[in-house]
């Protein structure tokens, strides 16, 4: 948390590095461009079906989920390309519960939500039973997700919370 230019991305990126190859955790990374991730025609269904199976359960228990995201049926079923940036966001991060992930690592995941999806995505990790590395400015999100704070400056890492 500070400000723009300080190396939290860098930082954020690294320790992505040193942690995505470890066998003892289930990392789930979301950088500040997503957009990559959503290259083919997909529906958010059927890129999340990709990542948890084609079974009709499976489709209608990621549907359940993505309801619970504030995503209506015709969104769920229309192609990614249509999406809002923060119907993405919320889909990358159902896609990182889905895949069971224990420990998060999130570069500004709440940047293109609108005010009605903000507090679901919070909600969705103060809830998250598991550890969460982020990279913020969203003052709301701290106050109601993290347990420690620090502030990236000029002069390194120092606790504020």
């Amino acid at each position: 948390m500070e400000k723009n230019g300080t190396g939290k991305t860098t930082l954020i990126k690294q320790i992505y590095f040193l942690l995505k190859d470890r066998t003892d955790i289930r990392l789930g990374y979301m950088p500040q461009n997503y957009d990559d991730a959503f290259t083919s025609p997909n529906t958010p269904v059927t890129y999340l079906q990709h990542f948890v199976g084609f079974d009709s359960n499976t489709k209608s228990q990621i549907m359940t989920f993505l309801g619970a995201m504030n995503f209506q049926k015709f969104e769920m079923l229309n192609t990614i390309d249509r999406l809002s940036g923060g119907q993405k966001a919320k889909l990358y991060l159902v896609k990182l519960i889905l895949l069971k992930c224990n420990v998060l690592i999130l570069d500004e995941p709440t940047r293109n939500l609108s005010p009605l999806s903000n507090p679901v995505i919070r909600n969705l990790l103060a809830n998250f039973k598991g550890t969460i590395l982020a990279i913020t400015h969203d003052r709301k999100m701290l106050e109601e997700v993290a347990d420690e704070v620090f502030e990236l400056t000029e002069n390194g890492l120092k606790q504020i919370q």
